[in-house]
């Protein structure tokens, strides 16, 4: 160090500990902002779910679709009582007044249905409209949940890791 301030080998030791400290910070918003995702994900299936509960009890069935990407604009972006819809007006009754999308950020590209193919919640009626799967995907595993990264499934019996039977 001379009478002038701080030796080169000083200034690059502080710059490289602020970059490492950055990016370090940089990476967890990132990770945090992953689970966030995740979670509003999850959130979302499970209001499906008890939308198409109340309908399965006003009309002892699910609704009628196959591979069907749930908040597309056109097909499924309400749930009332004539089904799925993009638009619920005249409906007598409304399940679910927005069907929310997926959150595509983030996402791999596993849980694809809808033409164009697109990341989306896939629901299909099953049994003959006295169950349904929904496949959706997730960036991070939950492991308290039982959920896989990748695709998981949601069912009338609840939501499981992994493809749906």
């Amino acid at each position: 160090m001379n009478k002038r301030g701080f030796t080169l080998i000083e200034i690059l030791v502080v710059v490289g500990i602020v970059a490492l400290v950055g990016t370090l910070a940089a990476i967890a918003v990132n990770a945090a902002r992953s689970k966030q995702r995740d979670a509003t994900r999850l959130s979302q299936v499970r209001l499906v779910q008890s939308a198409l509960e109340d309908y399965f009890n006003e009309t002892n069935a699910y609704p009628t679709g196959e591979v069907l990407p749930l908040g597309d604009a056109r097909q499924s972006a309400c749930l009332g009582s004539g089904g799925f819809a993009g638009n619920c007006t005249g409906d007598q009754a409304i399940f679910l007044r927005v069907v929310s999308a997926t959150i595509d950020k983030g996402l791999h590209g596993q849980a694809l249905c809808g033409d164009p193919a697109r990341n989306a919640f896939c629901y299909t009626q099953t049994l003959e409209g006295t169950g349904y799967k929904i496949e959706f995907e997730l960036e991070n595993a939950l492991v308290q949940a039982r959920l896989v990264k990748g695709i998981n499934c949601a069912t009338p019996d609840g939501i499981s890791g992994g493809e749906c039977e």
